[in-house]
């Protein structure tokens, strides 16, 4: 009777305790609310296979900070905008998760280049090298537009009957980032080229299948050490990786300081500039352009096929477009960036798009460098981060009842004539480690889009219809289908 009673009173105890710390934890911040999950297996049993829409769910529960258990890892999931942007204000948020798909180079985990504080000196190095090989200057628009008129006369043998644009796109987009890391382009029936389209669209395919195993760190281990050859993204990495080496071996050969050619040879001089600094060496310039490669090149061309797609199934808005094409640009001179400014509808359409289907639906999950808290919570070292954009970019609250629609006019005035900036509208994510290529992808994206539109009429092939769901990679991915093109006459 005794020992029973001893047990009782310690079970007891140990309930206040843990009680007490779940209310008072670190002083007067709280425990995160969130569901209870599996052994082992966490909440993934319950997960939707778009995650987004669970997170989404699970806010209307717990509120729009929560945590919940995945596999062996617990996650902490912001789905509004305020949670985002403070905790993305802070250097505290600003690491990575040390497990994930990719298979990074020893020297970049271990100098904190990607991880910790060290991204800040990997950023700052990478906007300026941007500005100096001339983003948003007449030398980086001009080489766009001179890949994009390749681009026209391939579409123009394609014209009037039903293809999918893709496999014309990205030879067009990925030749935009080689000249940009390489300094060279390729011919769009090159051996190379076809390699490292084969390299960056399965790497983006295969992420979705494998990210799994960032929430059992241990399986990846144990099936990586029995080499049994399951991990599609770490070989597709390492085959990009593997041309990117050869690149930086020829660069260097021929590496000439008063003559800095592209993204390659900045990082280089860079280097030598930096002798005994372990985040800029040769791991790390590889891990980078391969980080820049895939990320430049997938959600460029994804974002144009949903504009394709979109403006095929609304024909009124793409007529609109084409309207304001004709008033500001005409038939005949190439589209310039500057002319953005001068064409509120058509960049309310690509910034709709860009929240209706928010191409990455989840940031890239964050990985917090010491304790912290976020609106009252407590917050350990090393909790990693999740924010739902696509639950940012649906909110009700923000963006109305109809929120699930698209609808490019809630980015104009009442008047239609100018365009209104919106604060929750996240594409490019937020804070101290939003999307650096963010001032060339819009580029890009624009002179695209209205190149074509200028150039085309597009529709949907007779009888179909399109098919607006997406496919969970990387980011959210369009599905591969058919539109048509006819050369327009006026």
């Amino acid at each position: 009777m005794e020992l029973f009673v001893a047990l009782v009173a310690g079970l007891i105890t140990v309930v206040i305790l843990w009680w007490c710390k779940s209310t008072n934890i670190k002083g007067n911040l709280k425990k995160l609310p969130g569901p209870w999950g599996l052994p082992f297996l966490g909440y993934i049993p319950f997960m939707h296979s778009k995650p987004y829409l669970t997170f989404t769910e699970l806010a209307r529960r717990y509120g729009s900070v929560y945590s919940v258990r995945l596999g062996s890892r617990n996650i902490v999931v912001l789905n509004d905008y305020q949670s985002t942007k403070e905790a993305f204000s802070q250097d505290v948020f600003i690491g990575r998760p040390p497990d994930t798909p990719f298979e990074l180079n020893k020297e970049t985990a271990e100098s904190g280049a990607f991880f910790g504080l060290g991204w800040k000196e990997q950023r700052r190095f990478v906007l300026h090298m941007l500005r100096d090989l001339g983003l948003g200057r007449s030398k980086m628009e001009g080489s766009i537009q001179e890949e994009i008129s390749a681009l026209l006369g391939h579409l123009e043998k394609n014209e009037n009957k039903p293809f999918c644009v893709r496999e014309i796109l990205i030879p067009s987009v990925i030749n935009n980032i080689s000249s940009l890391i390489f300094g060279k382009r390729f011919k769009y029936d090159d051996p190379e080229r076809l390699m490292i389209s084969n390299f960056v669209t399965e790497t983006s395919k295969a992420a979705g299948q494998v990210v799994w195993l960032i929430f059992f760190p241990w399986i990846r281990r144990t099936l990586m050490f029995f080499n049994i050859e399951i991990d599609k993204v770490r070989i597709l990495g390492q085959g990009l990786k593997n041309y990117i080496k050869k690149e930086i071996e020829e660069h260097e050969r021929t590496f000439n300081p008063d003559n800095i050619r592209d993204f390659i040879d900045a990082y280089i001089l860079e280097m030598r500039q930096k002798k005994d600094d372990p985040a800029f060496t040769k791991p790390v310039l590889e891990d980078l352009a391969g980080a820049i490669f895939g990320g430049g090149s997938e959600t460029v061309r994804q974002s144009v096929e949903w504009l394709l797609l979109l403006a095929a199934f609304h024909l009124e808005r793409q007529r609109r477009i084409q309207s304001e094409i004709q008033e500001v640009i005409g038939s005949d001179r190439f589209p310039e960036w500057i002319d953005q400014k001068s064409m509120p509808y058509t960049t309310a359409f690509i910034q709709e798009m860009l929240r209706w289907r928010t191409l990455i639906p989840i940031n890239l999950l964050r990985y917090t460098l010491a304790d912290t808290e976020l609106n009252g919570y407590f917050i350990p070292k090393h909790s990693t981060i999740l924010s739902n954009h696509w639950a940012i970019h649906h909110d009700p609250e923000f963006w109305g009842s109809d929120a699930e629609e698209f609808r490019p006019e809630r980015f104009l005035n009442e008047k239609g004539d100018q365009l209104i900036k919106l604060e929750q509208y996240v594409p490019f994510s937020t804070g101290k480690r939003a999307c650096p290529g963010e001032p060339m992808a819009k580029v890009e994206v624009f002179l695209y889009f209205v190149s074509i539109l200028q150039k085309f009429d597009v529709r949907l092939p007779k009888g179909k219809e399109p098919d607006f769901e997406g496919e969970l990679g990387i980011g959210l991915q369009i599905k591969a289908q058919d539109i048509v093109l006819t050369k327009r006459t006026s």
